[in-house]
């Protein structure tokens, strides 16, 4: 904590900002704080847009960080979970002894769907 608020003051007198480290140590505080409906919705659509979590989102737009947002990348995690998904239960089955052979066919499909999607989205970020 010392070492913490030491590097604090220091970035301070510099006049730069203060990044702790915050992603490698755990997460013990809660902030809470009212926002009107429209901008819950708001606040949601943008997180959830570019990012997993509302938490995350807003802890990087406080902290100063680049938020980036690419159209279409949200389909692409929806694909990519869904494929995540499969490959769990397949694995479960696997290791549980009740399936002998598998058919890949449909998430490979879904692999491919994917990787062109991400090079599309590559290309239209260029």
């Amino acid at each position: 904590m010392e070492e913490t608020k030491r590097l604090e003051k220091s970035k301070e007198e510099a006049g730069g900002a203060v990044n702790t480290g915050s992603l490698s140590k755990a997460k013990t505080e809660i902030l809470r704080f009212r926002v009107t409906p429209e901008e819950r919705v708001k606040i949601e659509r943008r997180a959830l847009g570019s990012y997993r979590t509302i938490s995350r989102y807003l802890r990087d737009c406080a902290l100063g960080k680049e938020i980036v947002v690419v159209p279409g990348a949200d389909s692409v995690a929806e694909e990519l979970r869904r494929i995540g998904n499969n490959l769990n239960q397949i694995a479960r089955a696997v290791n549980s002894g009740g399936v002998h052979a598998v058919d890949l066919s449909e998430t490979s499909e879904g692999v491919r769907r994917v990787w062109q999607s991400l090079n599309s989205l590559r290309r239209d970020v260029r």
